[in-house]
C-alpha cells in the first residue's frame, strides 16, 4: 500500500508543479511499480520468508547483545558519573519546551557565527548563507516513557549515556558507530578517530543557502572526505538543503555527485532536509505542503540512485512526521533521524540514528554528532548467496578469496546482490564457458532464485536474447522483479540493479528492430557493433527508414549485387512485411530507371501505411532516409535529365553525370533548355559522327518529342547544308512551343 501511495504524491505533485515530461513518465512508472510491490507486500510466501530470516540471525544478534553488554559493565564508571549530571541537565531542559530549546540553540548559532567570522574562516557572505553556522532545526526530545518495543541499550564513551534501541533492530542488526562533520569541527586527525572507534563518517560536501538559494561548497569537504578514507573509515555525503522544488532538490543531487567523482563512497548520499532555526529559511519560508516536499525529497533520491549511489534521507522526527512522509519514504530509501534522547519514540524505520550533537571523539576539538548505523548482520546469509552464484553460474564451490571477498562486500553494503552476479557474468571464466541462450537462463534462474524456470519464462527470455539484447539486460530484468526482491528480503541484503551500458541494452524494442532489418535485408542476425550502433541512431531520433537506408547502402550489401528487381522485393519484406504485388513491384522499377537512387524508393516506402504500423508496433518513427544525392530530390529533374542521356546520346545517364545535371538544374545555374544544349554538344556527342540527317532526327525525338515528318525534315537538312551552324538549328528546335510544354510537363 505504501508503495502505491508514494507513485500517487509524486503523480500528484508533477501536475501541480509542472515539471517536465521525464519527471512526468517517471511518476508514471513509480505508479506501475507501487502496484507491482503492493501485490508483493500481500505474498504470504514473503512474509514466512521474512520471518524465517530473521529467525536465522536472531541468535547472533542476542549474542552480540550480551558483548554489548559487557562492555557496558567494563565502561569506565568515571566517565559515566562525571557525565551524568550533564545529561539529566540537558534532559531537563528539553522538557522544559522547544520554545527554550530553540532559544538557547539561536544564542549558540550567534555566537558561533561571530566567531568564525572574526577569525576569518569562511567568507562571510558564505557563512551568512550556511544553515550550519550554529545548530539548526531543534533535534531535542524531551524523555519519556515509550510504547515502542526494545530491548537492548548501547553505552556510548562519546557521551557517557547508555542508548536504548528499537526492538526492530535486536535481530539481524549490528551496531556500527559514526559521526557527522563539516568545516565547523575544524581540523581532524581522522587516525585518532578511528582509533576511538568510529567507523562510519558522513561528510557535509555543500549546502544550499537559507536565504539567497546559492549552493556552497564546505570548505574541508575534499580534506575530510580523503582524510577518512585514507584512516580506514568508510564514507557518506550530505548536503544540507533548501530545496523548493524537484529542480532545485535534483541539482542539489547533481551538484553533490559531481564533487564526489573519485571517491570512494560506500555509505549513502544524503539530503539533509530540515528547516533553520525558529523554522526559518527559504524552506520554511515556503510553506511547502507535505506531498510536495515528499516528492522534493524524492527527486533529490532518484537523482543520486540513477547514478549508482544510495541515497538517504536526514530529518528530525518532526519533519519524518509532519513536513514529509517517513513512513512512505522509508520503503524506498534509507532514513537517518535526528533525535536528540537516550529513547527515540519515532516509530518509523531508520538506518542511522543520530543522538546526540554533543558527542566528544578524540581527534576532534570541540564538540561532534554522533550517530549509530544499524548494519544487517546478514554475513552467513551473504555466504549463500554466493556459494549459488558460483555453483549455478561457474559450475564450481567458491574460492575461498572470492567468497571472503563478495559475501564481505554485501553485508558491508559496499556491493549489491546484483553487483556479485554482474562480476560473476562478467568474468573470463563465464565468458569460456559459451552457453547457449536457453541454458544461460536456466542458469539465472537457479542462481537468482534457487529454482528451474517454467518453459514458456525460458522461451520468452530465449526471444529476448535472439532480439539482440545483452545477456546483462535479462539479468537487470531478473534482478529488478519481485521474486529476486523477495529472495533479497529473506537474506536481508540489497537487491541492487544492473547498469546497462551498451546502446542495445538501453531500448529492447529498437534494438528488435535493428536486428529485424539486418534479418530482411543483409539475410543474417546482426553483430553487436552494428547493433550498437544502428539502435543507437534510433535511440537518437533517427526514424525507421534511416536504418534501412544505411544497411542498403552499406558495402556488404552492394557485395550481394542485387538486381534492382531483388531490391524491390527485400524492400517489401522489410518494410511491408509482405511479398511484393506485381503492379507495385513494376512501378518501383519504373521509377529506379528515371535515374534515381534505392534512397529514393526507401522513402516512397517510407511514406507508406503499412511502414507506420510496423514502427509503431516497435515504439519507432517511420522518418525519411537523409537525401545526399541530387538525383532524389526532385524526380522530374531526374526524369529530365535521363531523358536527355537516352534521347541526345541514346543511353541511360550514370550516376555521377545525372547528379551533376540535375545539381545545375536545382541551383537554377542553368536553364533545362542550356542543360539540354550541353547534351547535344557535349564531346560524347560529337564522338558519333551524326550526319546532318541524323543530327536533325535527333533533335526532333529530343526537342519534340516525336519522329520527324519528311517536309519539316528535308528543311531542316537543306539549311544545315546550306551553312547554317547546328548551334542555329538546335536553338530553332529548343524554342519551339513543343519543347516548353515537354520542359513543362516535368515541372520546370
Amino acid at each position: 500500500m505504501k508503495k502505491r501511495v508514494l507513485a500517487c504524491i509524486l503523480a500528484a505533485a508533477l501536475l501541480t508543479t509542472g515539471i517536465p515530461g521525464g519527471q512526468a513518465a517517471m511518476a508514471q512508472s513509480l505508479t506501475e511499480t507501487g502496484t507491482e510491490m503492493a501485490a508483493e507486500e500481500t505474498n504470504p510466501e514473503s512474509t514466512s520468508e521474512e520471518t524465517e530470516a530473521a529467525s536465522v540471525t536472531e541468535t547472533e544478534a542476542q549474542t552480540s547483545t550480551e558483548r554489548e553488554t559487557e562492555d557496558v559493565a567494563e565502561g569506565s564508571e568515571s566517565q559515566l558519573t562525571e557525565t551524568a549530571e550533564t545529561e539529566a541537565a540537558e534532559r531537563t531542559e528539553a522538557a522544559e519546551g522547544t520554545e527554550e530549546t530553540e532559544e538557547t540553540e539561536e544564542t549558540e548559532a550567534v555566537e558561533k557565527t561571530g566567531r568564525l567570522k572574526a577569525s576569518g574562516a569562511v567568507a562571510e557572505e558564505a557563512l551568512e548563507e550556511d544553515p550550519q553556522a550554529g545548530t539548526s532545526m531543534s533535534n531535542e526530545e524531551p524523555e519519556s516513557t515509550s510504547n515502542i518495543k526494545s530491548s537492548s541499550a548501547t553505552y556510548s564513551g562519546y557521551t557517557g549515556s547508555s542508548y536504548i534501541h528499537n526492538g526492530r533492530y535486536d535481530s539481524g542488526y549490528k551496531i556500527v558507530n559514526g559521526i557527522d562533520v563539516s568545516y565547523h569541527n575544524g581540523d581532524i586527525n581522522w587516525s585518532a578517530v578511528k582509533a576511538a572507534g568510529i567507523d562510519y563518517a558522513l561528510i557535509r560536501v555543500g549546502y544550499r543557502g537559507m536565504s539567497n538559494g546559492g549552493l556552497f561548497d564546505d570548505s574541508k569537504y575534499r580534506a575530510n572526505i580523503q582524510g577518512a578514507l585514507n584512516a580506514g573509515l568508510r564514507v557518506g555525503v550530505y548536503i544540507f538543503s533548501q530545496a523548493t522544488t524537484q529542480a532545485e532538490a535534483a541539482e542539489e543531487a547533481n551538484y553533490l555527485l559531481n564533487r564526489i567523482s573519485g571517491y570512494n563512497i560506500t555509505l549513502p548520499v544524503v539530503i539533509d532536509y530540515e528547516f533553520g532555526t525558529n523554522h526559518s529559511g527559504r524552506l520554511a519560508d515556503a510553506n511547502l505542503d507535505i506531498d510536495t516536499a515528499t516528492a522534493v525529497v524524492n527527486a533529490f533520491c532518484t537523482t543520486v540512485q540513477s547514478a549508482g549511489y544510495t541515497p538517504m534521507v536526514y530529518a528530525n522526527k518532526t519533519m519524518l512526521q509532519s513536513y514529509i512522509r517517513g513512513e512512505i519514504l522509508d520503503d524506498y530509501y534509507k532514513i537517518w533521524l535526528a533525535n536528540y534522547t537516550t529513547q527515540t519514540t519515532y516509530a518509523g524505520e531508520y538506518y542511522a540514528w543520530q543522538y546526540s550533537s554533543k558527542g566528544g571523539v578524540s581527534g576532534i576539538s570541540g564538540y561532534v554528532d554522533c550517530n549509530f548505523f544499524y548494519v544487517r548482520d546478514n554475513y552467513q546469509n551473504a555466504q549463500l548467496y554466493v556459494t549459488r552464484l558460483y555453483e549455478s553460474l561457474l559450475e564450481r564451490e567458491p574460492d575461498a578469496s572470492g567468497m571472503n571477498a563478495y559475501a564481505a562486500a554485501i553485508s558491508e553494503e559496499t556491493m549489491t546482490a546484483a553487483d556479485v552476479a554482474v562480476d560473476i557474468i562478467s568474468s573470463s571464466e563465464f565468458k569460456n564457458k559459451n552457453y547457449t541462450n536457453e541454458v544461460y537462463v536456466r542458469k539465472l534462474y537457479a542462481a537468482l532464485f534457487a529454482r528451474s524456470p517454467q518453459d514458456s519464462e525460458v522461451s520468452n527470455w530465449v526471444e529476448v536474447l535472439s532480439n539482440g539484447v545483452s545477456q546483462k539486460y535479462v539479468l537487470k530484468q531478473l534482478i529488478g522483479s519481485s521474486e529476486f526482491a523477495t529472495v533479497c528480503s529473506y537474506y536481508m541484503f540489497s537487491p541492487g540493479t544492473v547498469s546497462l551500458t551498451e546502446n542495445r541494452d538501453q531500448n529492447y524494442n529498437a534494438t528488435a528492430y535493428v536486428m529485424r532489418c539486418y534479418r530482411k535485408i543483409l539475410s543474417r542476425d546482426a553483430d553487436v557493433s552494428g547493433l550498437n550502433t544502428w539502435t543507437g541512431k534510433l535511440i537518437a531520433g533517427n526514424g525507421g527508414a534511416e536504418i534501412v537506408k544505411d544497411l542498403v547502402m552499406s558495402e556488404e550489401f552492394r557485395n550481394l549485387n542485387k538486381s534492382d528487381a531483388e531490391f524491390v522485393d527485400i524492400l517489401y519484406a522489410a518494410m511491408l512485411d509482405r511479398s511484393s504485388d506485381e503492379s507495385g513491384k513494376n512501378t518501383w522499377l519504373s521509377t529506379l530507371n528515371d535515374g534515381v537512387s534505392y534512397v529514393y524508393v526507401i522513402n516512397g516506402f517510407a511514406g507508406s501505411t503499412e511502414f507506420g504500423n510496423i514502427c509503431s508496433g516497435y515504439g519507432i518513427t517511420p522518418g525519411q532516409a537523409e537525401i545526399t544525392e541530387a538525383r532524389d530530390k526532385n524526380i522530374k529533374v531526374t526524369q529530365y535529365v535521363n531523358r536527355c542521356y537516352e534521347k541526345a546520346l541514346g543511353r541511360s545517364g550514370e550516376t555521377d553525370g545525372i547528379n551533376y545535371w540535375c545539381s545545375i538544374i536545382l541551383s537554377g545555374a542553368q536553364s533545362p533548355k542550356n542543360v539540354a544544349y550541353g547534351f547535344v554538344f557535349s564531346q560524347e556527342s560529337e564522338n558519333q559522327n551524326r550526319n546532318n540527317a541524323d543530327y536533325t532526327e535527333m533533335l526532333y525525338n529530343l526537342c519534340l518529342g516525336r519522329a520527324s515528318e519528311a517536309a519539316g525534315k528535308a528543311d531542316w537538312v537543306g539549311r544545315l547544308e546550306q551553312g547554317t551552324s547546328r548551334e542555329e538549328v538546335y536553338w530553332g528546335f529548343a524554342n519551339s512551343q513543343e519543347f516548353e510544354n515537354i520542359i513543362a510537363s516535368y515541372g520546370l
